[in-house]
């Protein structure tokens, strides 16, 4: 499974909703987690005048802030998951993360910290059910 966190309330529903589907399987506790986090990049005008060393300290420390939430309820809950950062378009990172890595689910918030407050689902979860090739449970 792939749980995606941008460390929002939404985020850390989905990541209760994965141990609640833990505790129902029969083979839980051999659960294969992937914890992601994405964050986008910066525009090109202040890329420009920014040393790529320190974008990359702002976007690492931004996805640790992230993940927290999520990281420490599995963890809580002795789910085992391996942890991603990225940068790039969310939607198009989680489908992809996905797919490389095998994974036959991918859970996340319906609304999380992105821009798009208008939309009742959320930009991000419409992308990732669009380019997703795996089902995608979308926890309110």
């Amino acid at each position: 499974m792939l749980l995606a966190s941008d460390g929002s309330e939404g985020a850390l529903q989905a990541a209760q909703r994965l141990v609640a589907l833990r505790d129902d399987l029969r083979e839980g506790t051999t659960l294969n987690v992937h914890l992601l986090n994405v964050q986008r990049p910066v525009s090109g005008d202040v890329s420009r005048f920014v040393a790529s060393g320190t974008l990359e300290d702002y976007h690492r420390e931004r996805s640790e802030q992230a993940l927290m939430p999520a990281r420490a309820l599995l963890d809580a809950a002795g789910i085992k998951h391996a942890d991603h950062q990225r940068v790039g378009d969310p939607g198009t990172v989680i489908a992809e993360l996905a797919r490389t890595e095998a994974c036959d689910l991918i859970l996340m918030g319906a609304r999380g910290i992105g821009t798009h407050t208008g939309a009742p689902l959320g930009s991000v979860a419409r992308s990732t059910i669009e380019l997703s090739a795996v089902p995608v449970m979308v926890v309110k």
